[in-house]
């Protein structure tokens, strides 16, 4: 890959213009692609697979449990007359109308005069819909003599008094107050009985505060517009509360939440963020020496993050903004590409090198982070999903253009020119040597494997919240008095239609009041009693045609006149009670509700497609809550709906999806690594400090008492990114240290510095912020970078420089796991061994990037290397000549014993692998990349023509006393010349021996 990228770089180098018109058209068409993608804000999409879960998808998707403003209009200690809090409220809805339309959608809690009339009439006309069992056993009570006697006696005083003239109709209409019983179940459409009305409004029963309730036309999310909302409502409170000294406005409404969070975050990142952007801007400056580098630094990433939106515009046409706004925070770990390539090519201005060192890194690292993401897709949530594909994506474009833009872009200083900085001096430790260190962390370690388990979810959505203790009264006190102090819970009827939703919430009424009636709910509020299903309206006007027999109906009537003619009522006055009794009475639908007046079946009704659903909601003591939505769990057509434990649960899935997430990743990352390493022990050894720093990151959360929560538990999956990008390019930095024996790990712990700081003024500068949420995320990034980056520069460059690195500088191999294997050398002591000595040649090139090169030579020529093995004897001094990796000279080493050879390779990368091998740390053996050092020997292995012939010519002359060509193809009429003979020549190979 790394010849690919350069030969890209070449390319746009030399064609300037047309790299920057593909770039531009490039930019133009996918930002184009990008920006016609829908953004769905639906927060179901969060919710996990599985059937009860669509259900409560779908519940969720049809009613509305928007956020309510409570408006409270309350009496001062001196208010002897509620009429101020009246006229306060008059002139509040007057305002409300005028000035508020277009961000009100509807102010209820004020009944018009004309719609008590009409909804008085529509109960009166249809009276038996109205009327539970129960009620039949009071109006029995009211048919008895001397309850008549009462009621007539006492609508005659009312008739008689000042107020008679609006009392009149009612009481022709409805002498015994039948209609009052159908009325009564009107109060059931609020929570609470503390309430009634009183002109028009409606009041608590000590007449100290009348209620409003206020439908925004804004959710609580747009905090923008609620703003302007929220400051012009307070401006007009307060100008009331000032004209009206006796009487005070206040409200509560989940918006006040919302715009307190918005508002504490905005000062909260402006603070933060602000000094850290500031400081971050400066040491970029600094170290790169150049101003535009954090600019540079932003644009892969935000090209691919564009890219990947308009991928998923093309194959999906929508993407959750939930998502989007996750993955934008996730997208920081792709800055770590351009650090890296920054860093390296600031250190190395040959570009040739640049990709050659850090190409396999950054797209390893890109792949495996990218691979981790995608395990999201395994995760029950559709939300998650896109999330995983948007990331993945992001994720493996960012290192494809940080490799592309990166070099073009960025002019390093002149060699000689840069100057060291402190970062690079810290860089420059190899911190894996300090053991106070790696017995801290190896400490660290092995308490948190006590510890790391007991890491709690923290579910409880409240806690992440910036909750101001003056809303949070507020609230208590609002909440209280409109009869919602305890907890409430959304009781949701639903079915195919609305009239089976509304036979299941009729069934579910009955149930609530005799919950009510045993105390185990405080009050309810539904609309069971007052709109019925068509088969419950059939039942009931039966059970009224039932009740009203004729001889019962003739008795009523005949004593009515009677004892109402003692008042002097005419016979005839109540005639139209008399046609009430002999109506046939008819179900009604839907819309003759909505026609009737305040019935507010929005509130309660919603209907989609094939679904639709009837909500009540209960109140009750927070302590009988599981108690009661228990009581529901296996009723077909009926779901109790806690808010907050529903959270709990779908968070809770969530962290346990995390769980499965976190092992599909490893073993993904897993997988990755062993096809780029193609070693199980270099794919351990790298994956390892993984682990430990997620066990110590655990660790010192637990015994910190440090929680996870929905926003820092997906923050972890960055970390994990940063922490596998780290240990990938430890392991990088090590093995090119252990190929060539150069020490680049300056290099490399530099750009991850340079990663760990960006991150800890960006993350953690949050851990100032007011806001818990935002505190919550610093804190697990700085717990979590500083314990990778620890792990990374200590534990994994400690476990690369004792089994590999040290090993070879003391003449041993690298390990590996068929070390562990080999009991008594059943490995290594076999016939097969010990004629081609394959395991202890390879084993020399164990780890390294040629080794499947090295492995597939050595076993294509192992019968020609034992072949030139039989003409060297034991002691002899030998010269190999174009040695390549040095796979001959090294398998004479070990076949021959006392063997004194030198080895001359022509190509420099060539001659550092060679040189690095173990093998010539205690043995005769020795590698040189210049000819004129090579020491004299008695017998030369020639393979290949070389270079400088001449010189071979002159050191053969004078010393040389047998000569093999490997190769065939070798020239060798020299050496006649030189008095030489051919003794062997077969399997093109040919040994040719000097004459005395």
């Amino acid at each position: 890959m790394q010849n690919f990228f350069h030969n890209i770089h070449t390319y746009l180098k030399n064609h300037k213009i047309a790299g920057l018109f593909l770039v531009l058209a490039y930019t133009i068409i996918v930002s184009f692609l990008a920006w016609n993608i829908e953004l769905e804000e639906d927060i179901t999409k969060l919710i996990p697979a599985g059937e009860k879960q669509q259900l409560i998808k779908r519940i969720l998707e049809e009613t509305d449990f928007s956020d309510k403003i409570i408006v409270s209009i309350s009496a001062g200690q001196e208010m002897q007359s509620p009429d101020l809090l009246v006229a306060y409220a008059n002139e509040f809805t007057q305002i409300l109308d005028q000035d508020f339309s277009d961000v009100i959608l509807e102010v209820k809690g004020k009944v018009p005069e004309k719609d008590i009339r009409q909804v008085y009439n529509f109960v009166y006309n249809n009276l038996p819909l109205f009327l539970e069992q129960e009620n039949y056993d009071l109006i029995t009570n009211r048919l008895k003599e001397d309850s008549i006697s009462s009621r007539l006696g006492s609508a005659y005083r009312q008739l008689m008094s000042p107020t008679g003239f609006v009392t009149k109709d009612y009481i022709l209409k409805d002498p015994l107050g039948f209609a009052n019983l159908g009325l009564a179940r009107l109060q059931e459409l609020q929570v609470g009985d503390n309430f009634s009305i009183y002109k028009n409004y409606l009041i608590t029963r000590d007449q100290k505060n009348i209620i409003l309730f206020l439908d925004p036309a804004y959710p609580a999310s747009e905090t923008a517009k609620n703003e302007v909302f929220i400051n012009n409502l307070d401006n007009t409170i307060a100008a009331l509360n000032k004209k009206f000294s006796e009487v005070e406005g206040s409200y509560f409404g989940g918006v006040l939440y919302s715009l307190a969070n918005a508002n504490r975050i905005k000062k909260d990142i402006r603070l933060t963020m602000g000094i850290a952007l500031s400081l971050l801007l400066l040491l970029l400056i600094f170290f790169y020496r150049k101003i535009y580098v954090p600019l540079l630094l932003f644009l892969p990433s935000l090209l691919s993050g564009i890219t990947a939106l308009a991928i998923l515009s093309v194959i999906r046409g929508s993407v959750s903004a939930i998502s989007l706004g996750i993955g934008a925070i996730l997208l920081g770990v792709t800055l770590d590409y351009a650090l890296h390539i920054l860093t390296h090519y600031r250190n190395n201005r040959n570009v040739e090198d640049l990709f050659r060192d850090i190409t396999k890194p950054v797209l390893m690292s890109s792949v495996t982070t990218a691979m981790a993401f995608l395990c999201l897709i395994f995760v029950g949530s559709e939300a998650l999903n896109e999330l995983g594909i948007f990331s993945a994506l992001s994720v493996l474009l960012s290192s494809v253009f940080a490799l592309v833009i990166i070099p073009l872009s960025y002019n390093p200083p002149e060699k000689g020119a840069e100057k060291e900085t402190f970062l690079d001096r810290i860089a420059a430790i190899d911190y894996s040597k300090i053991k106070p260190l790696l017995f801290l962390i190896l400490a660290v370690f092995i308490i948190s494997l006590f510890y790391f388990d007991k890491v709690q979810f923290n579910s409880d959505l409240d806690k992440i919240n910036y909750q101001p203790l003056e809303v949070k009264e507020l609230e208590n006190r609002i909440e209280e008095l409109a009869g919602r102090d305890g907890k409430s819970i959304y009781m949701v009827a639903y079915g195919n239609s609305v009239d089976e939703a509304l036979q299941q919430n009729n069934k579910l009424y009955r149930d609530l009041l005799d919950y009510k009636e045993e105390g185990i709910i405080n009050n309810f509020s539904s609309i069971g009693g007052v709109i019925s299903s068509t088969s419950t309206q059939t039942n009931k006007i039966e059970n009224w045609d039932s009740f009203w027999t004729a001889p019962k109906k003739d008795s009523l009537q005949a004593s009515l006149i009677d004892i109402s003619s003692k008042y002097g009522f005419r016979p005839e006055t109540f005639s139209e009670f008399y046609n009430l009794l002999d109506k046939d009475f008819e179900t009604i639908g839907l819309n003759d509700y909505k026609k009737a007046g305040s019935f507010y079946l929005n509130d309660f009704i919603s209907e989609g497609e094939g679904f639709a659903t009837v909500t009540s909601t209960v109140n009750l003591p927070e302590s009988k809550a599981e108690e009661f939505t228990g009581k529901f769990v296996n009723i077909p057509g009926v779901f109790a709906l806690d808010r907050k434990a529903l959270n709990q649960s779908f968070l809770g899935n969530l962290k346990d999806d995390f769980n499965k997430l976190i092992l599909t990743s490893i073993l993904a990352v897993f997988l990755v690594l062993i096809i780029s390493y193609r070693s199980l022990e270099i794919s351990l050894f790298t994956l390892l400090p993984i682990a430990v720093t997620w066990i110590c990151a655990l660790g010192i959360m637990a015994m910190l008492n440090i929680e996870f929560n929905i926003l820092n538990i997906i923050i972890s999956t960055f970390i994990f990114g940063l922490g596998l990008d780290y240990s990938i390019f430890i392991t990088n930095a090590s093995l090119y240290e252990y190929e060539t024996g150069e020490f680049k790990l300056k290099t490399y712990q530099s750009s991850i510095l340079i990663s760990v700081l960006t991150t800890l003024l960006g993350m953690g500068a949050l851990i100032f912020a007011g806001h818990p949420a935002l505190r919550s995320i610093s804190i697990v990034s700085i717990i979590g970078v500083i314990t990778a980056v620890a792990v990374s520069f200590v534990i994994q460059r400690a476990i690369f420089r004792r089994l590999i690195i040290n090993r070879v500088k003391e003449g041993n191999v690298p390990f590996h796991f068929k070390e562990l294997l080999d009991f008594k050398g059943r490995i290594t002591n076999t016939e097969s061994e010990k004629l081609y000595r394959t395991r202890a040649v390879l084993n020399n090139y164990r780890y390294k990037s040629v080794y499947s090169e090295v492995k597939k030579s050595f076993r294509h020529n192992r019968e020609k290397n034992v072949r030139i093995s039989r003409y060297i004897e034991e002691g002899e001094s030998v010269a190999v000549i174009n040695a390549g990796y040095g796979l001959l000279a090294l398998y004479l080493s070990y076949k021959i014993k006392d063997v004194e050879i030198s080895a001359y390779t022509t190509d420099n990368m060539d001659y550092e692998l060679a040189r690095g091998t173990s093998r010539t740390k205690n043995s005769k053996l020795t590698f040189y990349n210049e000819l004129n050092k090579l020491p004299v020997a008695k017998t030369y292995i020639i393979n290949h023509n070389p270079e400088d012939l001449n010189m071979v010519k002159e050191l053969v002359k004078k010393h040389g006393e047998k000569v093999i060509l490997v190769d065939s193809s070798v020239s060798y009429r020299w050496l006649l010349d030189l008095n030489f003979e051919i003794i062997y020549r077969q399997n093109k190979m040919m040994v040719l021996k000097k004459l005395d």
